[in-house]
């Protein structure tokens, strides 16, 4: 097939919207980084709804409209966008094709789109380029529907000719259209597709968001809700069922994340949440995760990743960079975002960059975004979920000034089409490789594309690579030279590359094994994990050449995904080479990581064995066999007499440590303890809780107890919960409690609740509530109040795990009594009678005045008061009403941290207020008015909680609704 010539008339209008003259002005309420231009080039009527945007081969924006969301009631359509004047603002639109069901994702392909419509993989077909389809194809059917934020999505094409996409949650059973035997379960995982050669498999774990970012090399981020970037390290197709010692291969880059959740800045008045107050000004809504490679936001922005956060209305970029074998994700400026609005409903679904290097936004535009089914019932009648159903926008970001256009008109010729790709801009390259690759390549055009693999150009360089070996031309020549280059990225590529290629390929095999020692860590993994998908002949071949190599880098090897990687590379032989190192005499210069991987890896009875018998005599510290041993029991399936004289043999060591996890191998293989484990275990119940005893011992007694029946061990657990205990043993001590299935325990631990530490009983609370046995304990406790409802955290799903998801409706009944679905309140009167003030406005210097006279005792903002309980410096994040709510009802939701205590010494000494800290020796107590005593507990008589907040109910007897408003506004507006 020729290249095809793209209709010149088309091509002028495209042209024309990227290079003529439009305005630039900041629309009104939209906070963008200096420097930058935002500009709405496309709003309602033209389009609603807009879940996607993509630019085809002609430059043309294309609209996938999701007008279903969320009732299901109404089938997504894809627009064409037109710009007849040619300002760079659509002003007409053509519905290209509808009745996608609720598609949610499109990719322009061949002469077409392929189309993300669940339960189907659509392919529209428009032969002649006209924006009328010809006809609509069915590819792939099996895929789940439900909730729509979680319906596959995300359809990138990949540098490897594969598309890829997100699970987004719903999970499913894709098959090719016709052939149900070629069904495969996504178990959690994203997937990619190669429609050349009808394959389908699985990528790796999914974050179950909404979008993904493909870098220019393929690397593939991911997102969702809370947790706004990951990156899929090592994909599926590696791991082929391995047991790994790194378990999690979907790893959270971000370096700024506070307890779990990132912290970002939304500008303007915030709305009360319908769920989750407690995210208030974190993400909780991030989607669209979009890899800027456009080349044209200045040399800052390349290789920077955006997320949007539909709930907070704002666009955040991060800068990523390199850590080790993996990413590190660093947000782009301190305390405030790339783009934010106050406008309330505007809600950033999707990016996408164009053939002008910007970056444009996809703005769904709705008063509620939140699916119902996480909107609680009360909450949801008062909301209008239609609202904003006709509407919707694209904005388009460029740095100021920008004049730079790609010249679309590259693409009607096989040269300008090899000149793309030396562009700096992501899209055009990707664009022009696949207008190639569905091409025919000619002799000419094959000699072209060899030549830039001597470009000076990298990823022009990297194209050609992967546009010869997807059409079939690339020769071992042209890879053994990429390994040669200077450049991480194009020996990273060149391994990705070899591996379709390794199949009795003696030469291309051994080379890559030199290349496990690379100096730059992606690359060293890369070369591992090349080496893992060798067929076991090739593998049997090379076998000792590889397993030395991997041997001789071991000894260094410090980064746990290149570890992986060589773990991967011996195939069955971890086991045979871990059992060599543990004879060996240097042993212990290898990082007990490494050798835990191996271990973990080493299936095979026969040398699960082998490594266990040289684990008898080998030269590394009892903690590290121990260690080792727990490795290996993640594999173990059956014994066998060699084992099990191993295992008698490592019994015969005297270590509690590693008694104790034989213990658990034994339990494993269904072999009776041994008399050495019975032995300790029974002295262990005499001597856990011996205060005389070092912790470390104390802890290995504690372990030798684990397998010991609840009624012999009860009574010392209990003990070690004590909050005199070293905070290590109350943790070993809670972790036992809370793997045994005993109601007693829920009881018991109700009855102490006041006497656990802070700590413990964050980690008890878990436990009455997400073990059904214990829920009735949980709510006796709640009403009698020996728990108090706040020191619970119930969130939404904490709530409804004893409102809707429990089997057991008496359990439901006394749930409701306590707390709806919409939240936790335990003075609703009170908040009731102080509502005006939220419709009163608030003066700030007033506000200041009321805060330094009833908060600042306790509370900080800026430098004002005193930090005792959370600083409020930035507590403008949440709305007036929640702050109303916390600031009366202080006890509905009580961070266990800020739970007022009771200590009193052996003197008689008394002081009560929040723990700030504790160790095992010493706790420090912060009181009102922020004074810090530091209590050795050698010294404390009693210590108990008193299970309420520091902060004390009944504060609107201090303040007139006048003041309530005046103390909001400086809440939300003191530091600006």
């Amino acid at each position: 097939m020729p290249i095809r010539i793209l209709p010149l008339i088309l091509l002028f209008s495209v042209f024309c919207v990227f290079s003529c003259s439009r305005p630039s002005e900041i629309p009104e309420g939209f906070q963008i980084e200096p420097g930058f231009e935002l500009t709405r080039v496309a709003a309602e009527p033209l389009i609603q709804d807009p879940v996607d945007l993509e630019f085809d081969e002609l430059g043309n924006a294309l609209v996938l409209e999701m007008p279903g969301y969320p009732f299901e009631d109404q089938q997504s359509k894809i627009k064409l966008l037109k710009d007849l004047d040619g300002n760079g603002i659509y002003d007409e639109s053509q519905i290209f094709v509808e009745n996608l069901q609720l598609a949610s994702s499109f990719l322009p392909y061949q002469k077409g789109l392929l189309v993300a419509a669940p339960p189907y993989l659509l392919f529209v077909r428009d032969e002649d380029q006209n924006y009328i389809p010809e006809q609509v194809d069915t590819l792939m059917g099996g895929f789940s529907t439900g909730n729509l934020q979680h319906n596959y999505n995300g359809l990138t094409l990949g540098l490897d000719n594969w598309i890829y996409a997100a699970n987004g949650g719903n999970d499913g059973a894709p098959y090719w259209w016709g052939d149900p035997t070629s069904q495969m379960d996504l178990r959690g995982q994203d997937f990619r597709f190669n429609l050349e050669t009808k394959t389908l498999e699985r990528l790796g774990e999914s974050s179950g968001g909404f979008g993904l970012g493909v870098d220019e090399l393929g690397r593939v981020f991911e997102t969702h809700n809370l947790i706004h970037i990951f990156h899929l390290v090592i994909p599926d197709r590696y791991v082929q069922g391995k047991q790994l010692y790194q378990e999690y291969l979907l790893e959270n880059v971000s370096d700024h994340d506070e307890k779990g959740l990132s912290r970002i800045y939304p500008i303007g008045e915030q709305e009360s949440r319908v769920n989750h107050p407690e995210q208030s000004g974190f993400f909780s809504g991030s989607c669209g995760i979009t890899h800027y490679g456009g080349g044209a936001l200045g040399e800052n922005y390349d290789h920077t990743v955006w997320v949007a956060d539909v709930v907070l209305n704002l666009i955040h970029v991060d800068h990523i960079s390199a850590n080790g074998a993996s990413f590190e994700a660093s947000r782009d400026a301190e305390k405030r975002e790339f783009l934010a609005s106050t406008d309330r409903s505007f809600r950033p679904v999707n990016m996408s960059v164009g053939p002008d290097g910007a970056m444009y936004v996809v703005d769904m535009y709705r008063k509620v975004i939140e699916h119902p089914e996480w909107i609680p019932d009360e909450i949801e009648k008062t909301l209008d979920l239609e609202a904003g159903k006709d509407q919707g926008r694209i904005y388009q970001i460029r740095k100021e000034g920008n004049k730079d256009r790609f010249n679309l008109k590259q693409f009607q010729s096989a040269e300008g089409l090899l000149e793309s790709l030396s562009s700096p801009n992501q899209w055009v390259r990707m664009t022009a490789q696949r207008i190639l690759l569905e091409s025919e390549l000619t002799e000419s055009m094959i000699t072209s594309l060899r030549e830039l693999l001597s470009s000076s150009n990298e990823m022009a360089e990297i194209h050609a690579l992967w546009i010869l070996a997807n059409s079939g031309n690339i020769h071992d020549s042209d890879i053994l030279k990429a390994l040669e280059s200077a450049s991480p990225v194009i020996r990273e590529t060149a391994l990705k590359i070899a591996e379709t290629r390794l199949d009795g390929n003696q030469e291309l095999i051994q080379k890559i094994v030199i290349f496990v020692a690379d100096s730059n860590q992606r690359v060293a993994m890369q070369a591992g994990l090349a080496l893992s998908v060798l067929s076991p002949a090739d593998f049997e071949k090379d076998k000792d050449l590889i397993l030395n190599q991997i041997q001789s880098v071991g000894i260094q090897a410090t980064d746990l995904w290149v570890i992986t990687a060589l773990t991967l590379a011996t195939h069955d032989a971890s086991a045979e080479l871990i059992a060599g190192l543990l004879k060996s005499s240097d042993v212990k210069s290898y990082s007990f990581e490494f050798l835990a991987s191996l271990a973990h890896a080493s299936g095979d009875q026969k040398d699960a064995d082998q490594a266990f018998a040289a684990l008898v005599d080998s030269p590394i510290p009892l903690a590290q066999k121990q260690g080792l041993i727990h490795s290996f029991n993640a594999q173990l399936k059956s014994s066998s007499p060699a084992l099990l004289s191993a295992i008698q043999a490592l019994e015969k060591s005297g270590n509690a440590g590693i008694i104790s996890e034989l213990a658990v191998t034994r339990n494993q293989l269904k072999l009776a303890p041994s008399a050495e484990f019975l032995e300790y275990s029974r002295n262990a119940l005499l001597t856990v809780m011996d205060d005389d005893l070092a912790d470390s011992v104390r802890l290995e007694q504690l372990e030798l107890i684990k397998l010991l029946p609840y009624s012999e061990k009860s009574e010392v657990l209990f003990t070690g919960l004590n909050q005199s205990q070293p905070l290590k043993i109350q943790e070993k001590s809670l972790e036992q409690l809370a793997a045994l299935k005993e109601p007693a325990i829920g009881y018991k631990l109700v009855e102490i609740w006041n006497d656990l530490s802070p700590q413990t009983r964050r980690y008890a609370s878990d436990l009455l509530l997400y073990n059904a046995i214990h829920h009735d304990a949980l709510l006796t406790g709640l009403e009698d109040g020996t728990i108090n409802i706040g020191e619970m955290n119930f969130d939404l799903e904490r709530r409804r795990e004893l409102l809707w998801w429990t089997d057991n409706e008496e359990t439901k009944r006394r749930a409701e009594l306590l707390f709806s679905d919409s939240g936790v309140s335990n003075r609703q009167e009170a908040i009731d009678q102080m509502k005006p003030a939220l419709d009163l406005t608030g003066n700030l210097e007033a506000g200041k005045v009321v805060f330094e006279r009833i908060c600042a005792n306790c509370h900080q903002y800026e430098s004002i008061g005193n930090e005792v309980g959370p600083a409020l410096t930035e507590i403008g994040r949440k709305s007036k009403e929640t702050l109303m709510h916390d600031i009366l009802d202080p006890n509905a939701a009580a961070d266990p941290e800020y739970i007022n205590h009771r200590l009193e010494t052996k003197d008689g000494t008394i002081h009560m207020g929040i723990i700030a800290h504790e160790s095992d020796d010493e706790i420090t107590i912060k009181k009102m008015g922020g004074e810090s005593v530091i209590i050795p507990k050698s010294e404390v008589e009693s210590f108990r909680s008193l299970g309420s907040s520091l902060m004390m109910e009944g504060l609107e007897n201090s303040m007139s609704s006048q003041e309530m408003a005046d103390l909001l506004e400086f809440l939300q507006n003191g530091n600006l």
